[in-house]
């Protein structure tokens, strides 16, 4: 046959036979009723579904029955078979899933709120969900994907949730999992930072090192630049966006209001949202509460939540029943966010979720603790940070005496700055409390010795592909220690999105390179951590330590102290302690005693331990000699003695002229510090220790000092030191006859 060539949208080239074309002549629109015969085919298909699962499931149990209703189906009128077979079920004939799919799905929701939004069968419908802390919001992200792949039948190849990190990319997967099997698997499920790699080509596979983050931002401002099509022809443009968006129709982010600018513009760039065609727009559903907004110090902005109406048309949802908290940490927390301005649900606080409504608002605590009845305790506690710490620590030894199966490791203390969290760690290892120090900006786990040997190990394998048990068999060879029970983690999770099919090792390398952003331990003892480490964790106690929360880091607005704040309130489950310091912060004095709150004055300690005034001081990458041991040939005995140091091992700190020296425990040259670094004020060093054993190599150094180096890789000692007063300490006297010391109480 003659053969024609149509250009058809999007400039796509098809050979067809010839054919004749006619116009209708209304002029080729199509109306409503045009597409109803074909809709009304579609609505029966769903209806024979839901015949043949009845059929199946009658002829398991009884042919007979079964067989009558074959025949009915074909003999009697559509009405009257319903009504027989399947009475009652008229809401079920119009769902293209089974009954059983709905009810897990949508059903087995705990609100009617959750139910809506999960069950908006609109298309082409942006969405943003006004999540409250405790509301549920990964549940009912997770149940949304759920109900696109199981109810609306798309397909999981075209949808794309975007969580903050690895470890909520994987607490998504882990669920979506559980509630849909194995085509969990085909959701793609990724980092911004995650995406943007595999949308640009980038890998880190070869890489000896990650520069820095600025490094992650240009590889998102290319993925941008992609999907704008920068450069380009318009059609070429719409192809390359095709190619890249590989099917993608929907697109699902959690967190919302941590995003930064250029995360807000790859979305935006993914969803088409400056596209003046409504066909090149993909349909986005994003979940965040702006009054968690506390990221700003990494470019997030609060901004971007509230421009989301104007950007996307959408309206929000609100979801504001807390399933975690009791009642009175919700209205105390209620009363400390109520006076930050501009808030998207100003109008719509957080409350008890309905089925706890007649619960006692103190929780179980009400019946336990006499003292404090189940309400948020405001401790006075004296001026140190000291007093402070022994203060709240007997207050939970307290509480620990009542509270029925107590266990620490689902306690925590948060705090707005680190150092303030110092003399409670000491004070806890004075008193045996099982505790964890969750401090962040520690050195990422890419440079660790750990994390390099898997590496070394994955990239020398014969093949280029691995899968999990090959990673989980060499890790178990591998001598115990902190960093390889963490790397044990990783792949416990890496299993959970890769399965234990092989994937390619370029692949897993930069799995482990997002995943490694912001490493985290499960938790053991009680945890000590900031108020931003905090965010996206739940302890079942909760004391919140005064000191400095009127401080704002570089780019906050005025209220972000107060939605830190805010953030560490809402992580408690049952009890929950705040505590003032004599010049306490205008937060905690805006705070007014009522139903949910009491405040006490406890009296400080007469008598403190000296180990209380000890502190432990992890040095940073600033403060070592980074180039130590790369100026030193490979055969030095510089490099034996460091490759004999394991995290744990003490090292000898000594001040020598020019700077301070590190020794292993023989004496042997393992490092030094940085002609910067200083020695806190006021303490002296009283041990020091090997905290981990970190790879560089000579690429990581600038260009002007590589000639001085003798090796193209070596291994840096990043010490922890234990710092006490260099006077010593003696006793203080004051109000109160409470002595704090190992197995005492109040």
């Amino acid at each position: 046959h003659e053969q024609e060539v149509l250009q058809i949208h999007k400039g796509l080239v098809v050979f067809r036979s010839a054919m004749t074309i006619r116009l209708d002549k209304r002029g080729g629109q199509f109306r409503k009723a045009d597409f109803e015969p074909l809709q009304q085919h579609y609505d029966e298909q769903v209806v024979q579904t839901h015949v043949m699962a009845e059929y199946a499931q009658r002829g398991l149990t009884n042919r007979v029955e079964a067989t009558q209703l074959a025949s009915d189906y074909f003999m009697l009128p559509r009405t009257k078979f319903i009504s027989k077979w399947l009475a009652h079920r008229e809401k079920d004939l119009v769902r293209q899933t089974l009954p059983e799919t709905w009810k897990s799905i949508v059903d087995s929701l705990n609100d009617p709120v959750q139910r809506r939004i999960v069950a908006d069968d609109r298309d082409q419908t942006n969405v943003l969900v006004l999540a409250g802390p405790g509301s549920g919001k990964t549940r009912v992200l997770v149940h949304r994907i759920a109900f696109l792949v199981r109810v609306r039948r798309e397909n999981p190849r075209g949808i794309l949730a975007l969580a903050y990190n690895r470890h909520a990319a994987t607490e998504i997967r882990q669920r979506l999992t559980a509630l849909i099997g194995d085509d969990a698997r085909r959701v793609t499920v990724l980092t911004c930072h995650g995406l943007a790699m595999r949308l640009t080509g980038h890998s880190f596979a070869g890489r000896k090192m990650i520069s820095d983050q600025r490094e992650f931002g240009e590889i998102l401002r290319q993925a941008v630049s992609l999907l704008r099509g920068e450069g380009l022809s318009p059609d070429d443009a719409d192809a390359q966006r095709e190619q890249l968006l590989e099917g993608f129709r929907w697109i699902l982010v959690d967190e919302y209001q941590d995003i930064e600018a250029q995360q807000y513009e790859l979305i935006g760039a993914l969803a088409g949202r400056t596209r003046p065609d409504e066909e090149g727009k993909l349909s986005l559903f994003a979940v965040g509460d702006d009054d968690q907004n506390i990221y700003a110090f990494a470019g997030a902005s609060v901004e971007f939540i509230r421009r989301f109406e104007e950007d996307y048309a959408a309206r929000p949802a609100f979801l504001t029943d807390n399933y975690r908290s009791t009642g009175h940490i919700i209205a105390a927390a209620n009363q400390a966010i109520e006076p930050a301005h501009q808030r998207m649900k100003e109008a719509n606080p957080i409350r008890i979720d309905r089925h706890r409504e007649s619960d006692p608002p103190g929780g179980p605590m009400a019946q336990w603790d006499a003292v404090s009845q189940g309400r948020v305790q405001l401790l006075e506690v004296g001026a140190s940070p000291i007093d402070q710490a022994i203060c709240v620590i007997d207050e939970l030894r307290r509480l620990a005496g009542l509270v029925p199966n107590w266990n620490w490791a689902r306690c925590a203390v948060i705090a707005r700055r680190w150092e303030v969290l110092e003399p409670v760690r000491s004070y806890c290892e004075l008193l045996d409390i099982p505790v964890q120090w969750a401090a962040d900006e520690r050195v990422g786990m890419w440079r660790h010795r750990e994390t390099q040997a898997l590496v070394d190990w994955v990239q020398s394998a014969d093949s280029r592909l691995i899968q999990a048990p090959d990673l989980r068999r060499w890790l178990a060879a591998q001598p115990a220690g902190p960093m390889w029970s963490q790397l044990v983690e990783a792949i416990d999770e890496y299993a959970l999105e890769a399965g234990e099919n092989e994937q390619p090792v370029a692949r897993f390398i930069e799995w482990l390179v997002d995943w490694g952003r912001e490493g985290r331990q499960r938790q053991t003892g009680m945890m000590l951590l900031s108020a931003h480490r905090a965010k996206g964790l739940e302890f079942d106690h909760v004391a919140v330590l005064d000191g400095e929360w009127g401080a704002r880091s570089r780019g906050e607005d005025p209220d972000a102290p107060r939605r830190l704040f805010y953030v560490a309130m809402t992580r408690a489950r049952q009890s929950l302690l705040l505590t003032a310091m004599s010049h306490r912060s205008a937060l905690l004095a805006a705070l007014q005693e009522g139903p949910e709150l009491v405040r006490r004055q406890l009296p400080p300690p007469v008598e403190v331990a000296p180990e209380v005034y000890r502190r432990r001081k992890l040095l940073s990458l600033a403060d070592v000699d980074l180039s130590f041991a790369g100026r030193y040939s490979d055969g030095h005995k510089v490099h034996r003695s460091i490759a004999m140091l394991k995290p744990g091992d003490p090292l000898v700190l000594a001040e020598e002229a020019g700077g301070w020296a590190l020794r292993d425990s023989k004496g042997n040259a393992v490092g030094r510090l940085a002609k910067a670094f200083r020695m806190p004020s006021g303490m002296r060093v009283l041990s020091a220790s090997v905290a981990a054993v970190l790879v560089r190599f000579a690429e990581d150094s600038a260009a002007e000092y590589r000639d001085r180096l003798r090796a193209e890789r070596w291994e840096v000692v990043l010490p922890e030191l234990v710092l006490v007063p260099a006077e010593g300490v003696g006793k203080r006297i004051a109000p109160g006859v409470r002595v704090a010391a190992a197995g005492t109480s109040r």
